[in-house]
């Protein structure tokens, strides 16, 4: 006999998504990847930057900006200390043999900006995507900060994006891991057919407040701001789906 599994479209990269997607299967659904974003990475500025070590602090708010500095500077700023914004990034640091020496309890850049403290005369590089949001930036600098940003990586559509998109729909469930990612959602899919993207569930409240300025509801939000998040949140959803 066939059983239908819940269908849940995994929007994170191509070069992200299998990690989602193997945990989506394990817990009895079928996970439908369709990229909602590309990176190219901007190694020459970052080792640009990596050519001073006069930064108290490194900020790395995402593993793809982990990815970025493992190749252009894998060894820069050792006298800075290094504040990571979850623990996969943390864990990819990590595994690129770069010391982190700070976490907060919740993945998110106001959490990550308080838990650094009182940043008077503090330098600190802050490495990012094309299409960040300014909110960190500025939080660093009403805590007292002098902020260098770099930007790792850009961001942008992959081509036949909509396409693909309308192709694969209906869908029970779908996951966004990232604002450009909802904000693109939101240009493909056509208001009257956005009822076929099912419930969706944002990775934390940035994604969340973007999706939702995009005209998206958001049924559910991660927590923790995790892959192992957003799995939890689709199962609360859906309890009957085998496992």
């Amino acid at each position: 006999m066939n059983i239908s599994l819940p269908r849940v479209l995994v929007t994170r990269a191509a070069e992200d998504a299998q990690v989602l997607s193997y945990a989506l299967g394990v817990a009895g659904f079928e996970p439908v990847e369709v990229p909602l974003l590309r990176r190219l990475w901007m190694v020459d500025a970052l080792f640009e930057a990596a050519q001073t070590d006069d930064f108290d602090w490194v900020l790395i708010t995402s593993a793809a900006t982990a990815d970025v500095i493992g190749v252009a500077a894998p060894s820069g700023w050792p006298s800075a200390q290094v504040a990571a914004v979850g623990p996969a990034t943390q864990r990819r640091l990590e595994a690129m043999g770069c010391r982190v020496d700070l976490v907060p309890v919740q993945a998110t850049g106001d959490a990550i900006v308080e838990a650094m403290g009182d940043l008077s005369g503090k330098r600190v590089l802050y490495p990012r995507a094309s299409i960040a949001e300014p909110s960190t930036a500025e939080a660093l600098r009403q805590s007292g900060a002098e902020v260098v940003e770099v930007v790792a990586y850009t961001n942008e559509a992959p081509p036949q994006v909509r396409r693909q998109l309308l192709s694969c729909l209906p869908v029970s469930a779908t996951t966004l891991m990232s604002g450009s990612a909802a904000t693109r959602l939101a240009e493909a899919i056509p208001e009257d057919q956005r009822h076929d993207l099912g419930k969706i569930v944002a990775i934390g409240p940035t994604t969340a407040k973007a999706a939702r300025a995009a005209g998206l509801p958001v049924h559910a939000m991660a927590n923790p701001h995790t892959v192992k998040g957003i799995v939890s949140a689709v199962r609360q959803l859906f309890p009957r789906a085998i496992q």
